[in-house]
């Protein structure tokens, strides 16, 4: 067994340890804040893990996956009020609105090069922004719209205990890493890596690269879409700035950034550190916007002292003794000759 194969394993070992003592967790408390605090990280892992299909493995920075957020929660909240459309059918319908969005947007600006899909996503943003807050009579508007409910129902996914959410965002965020191993393991995955590392290299050996970030892209919008349905609905209330705003994409894709980008687990590491830390910098300076500034501090922090992110401190032993080892085997062949 190779050392890669040993520490792929040393990783899913922890993480189906994480995964068993989740699942045990709001068994052990009675404490309905920790579990919504769980409910935002889950969500939040797996936006970023989303995001780092195109942001991480494709190298394509986008701002926009609050957007198709945005759009999967907006669609299965206007269906579910005016057609008592249930919400795992509704989540269909975003997902095919904001598949559709996603390649109207990468098939224009996949076709440029350098910072064009990033100039592109941030004017998306604003442009559903603008959309959600001036469309009053089917989203309410700056308002917002909210769901209502009687009584307990999980085909209508309105749940008056925060426990059932945190097990369904949990199942959620394990879905969306294994659509990103999968990803990340075919052929499709060997193009957007080598794609990000050179691609002129990549389309000189015959790669795509048109396809292969809109395929990408197309995934993440698609995934983006499906988390915001099971998040608006466990915060029964939707307004533009709570889930389409520019601040929560860059939020998303902070936690692919901290955590490591165009790793597997990096943003679930990313949210893991990122969202306890941001629930007591709110609590003990009282303020919001204080969420947003411990963000920008550690995304600071992490670029100037650790730009693998946080899970490079896991990797850097593996590293050195790769690296041990390639030196020995020179020195050995250059003893021999």
């Amino acid at each position: 067994m190779t050392l890669k194969e040993k520490i792929n394993l040393k990783t899913l070992g922890i993480m189906g340890a994480l995964f068993l003592a989740a699942c045990v967790f709001p068994a052990l408390t009675k404490n309905n804040y920790l579990i919504s605090v769980g409910v935002v990280l889950f969500t939040y892992a797996a936006l970023g893990t989303a995001w780092n299909i195109i942001g991480g493995y494709a190298g394509q920075t986008c701002w926009c996956l609050a957007s198709f957020m945005a759009i999967g929660a907006y669609t299965s909240f206007i269906l579910k009020i005016h057609f008592n459309l249930s919400p795992w059918l509704g989540i269909f319908a975003g997902m095919i609105v904001s598949a559709a969005l996603s390649m109207i947007i990468g098939l224009v600006s996949f076709k440029q090069r350098n910072m064009f899909f990033s100039l592109m996503t941030i004017a998306f943003s604003e442009i559903i922004r603008v959309v959600l807050v001036y469309g009053k009579g089917i989203t309410g508007g700056s308002n917002g719209i909210f769901i209502t409910y009687k009584k307990d129902s999980l085909w209508q996914l309105t749940l008056k205990s925060d426990k059932i959410f945190f097990y369904i965002m949990l199942a959620v965020l394990a879905v969306v890493i294994t659509i990103s191993w999968a990803v990340e393991q075919t052929r499709l995955g060997y193009y957007l890596r080598s794609i990000r590392a050179d691609q002129d290299a990549a389309e000189s050996l015959g790669i795509n690269s048109y396809r292969a970030k809109l395929k990408s892209f197309v995934i993440s919008a698609m995934a983006a879409s499906a988390i915001g349905t099971f998040y608006g609905f466990f915060l029964t209330y939707l307004d533009p700035t709570t889930v389409s705003s520019l601040n929560v994409s860059t939020k998303i894709g902070t936690m692919a950034i901290v955590g490591g980008l165009g790793h597997l687990f990096g943003p679930l590491i990313g949210a893991a550190v990122l969202i306890p830390m941001t629930e007591v910098a709110n609590a003990v300076l009282g303020s919001s916007g204080s969420g947003m500034l411990l963000y920008g501090a550690v995304l600071l922090a992490v670029i100037i002292f650790k730009p693998g992110g946080i899970i490079s401190f896991f990797q850097k032993d593996g590293r050195m003794k790769k690296n041990g080892r390639k030196t020995e085997r020179r020195r050995a062949h250059g003893s021999d000759s």
